[in-house]
């Protein structure tokens, strides 16, 4: 697994030890920390600043601030809410963009065409609204444990979710044009370099 792919995922197993060694006000703490250990490593190996988490990041530390001044854990199970609600928001407008704000992060491995870049924003959007009513449902309609269990699992199942979605959606509707143009121009490329 990529080192990257771990430290993104380091703040759902942290909320998980906090909340068993000092309940969710330290667990909420405790992954705050971690998100801020992601975004400090992705600077350091990338010099590239993760801007979603970065406003999860603010998000958690803002909820948590207000948990702790009402003394209501509400806005910690809120957090997970309101950051899939975000998510799907900027991916809407970013929908809008041209090029779009998927095919900016992701063009570089994967070649569709406007349609294909279209169905992967909804694909991404209905994903993160999913995530949002999950959230949601468990925080509302079980324990407080089971929902702390629950938070430290689900990014692991809808990250899961968002890469074979986006998987079959690559391979569905893979731009051969783009392929045969990209393929073109890195021969191209090839032939101007300086030999000897």
């Amino acid at each position: 697994m990529d080192k990257r792919l771990v430290v993104e995922f380091l703040p759902g197993p942290a909320f998980v030890l906090g909340d068993a060694v000092g309940g969710m006000f330290v667990g909420a703490g405790v992954a705050a920390v971690a998100t801020g250990l992601a975004i400090v490593l992705r600077w350091r190996w990338d010099r590239t600043l993760p801007l979603m988490a970065i406003s999860v990041f603010g998000l958690t530390v803002a909820l948590v601030l207000l948990a702790l001044a009402f003394e209501d854990t509400t806005f910690v199970k809120l957090s997970a809410t309101i950051g899939s609600l975000a998510f799907a928001a900027i991916l809407a407008v970013g929908m809008g963009l041209q090029p779009s704000l998927l095919q900016r992060t992701l063009g570089y491995r994967i070649l569709l065409d406007d349609r294909g870049w279209r169905i992967l924003h909804l694909a991404w959007v209905a994903i993160a609204l999913g995530r949002a009513g999950a959230n949601e449902a468990v925080w509302r309609l079980t324990s407080d444990r089971t929902w702390v269990y629950y938070n430290g699992v689900a990014d692991f199942v809808w990250f899961g979710l968002i890469f074979g979605t986006t998987y079959w959606i690559a391979y569905t509707l893979w731009n051969d044009d783009a392929d045969t143009a990209l393929d073109a121009s890195n021969a191209r490329d090839q032939t101007d370099l300086p030999t000897g």
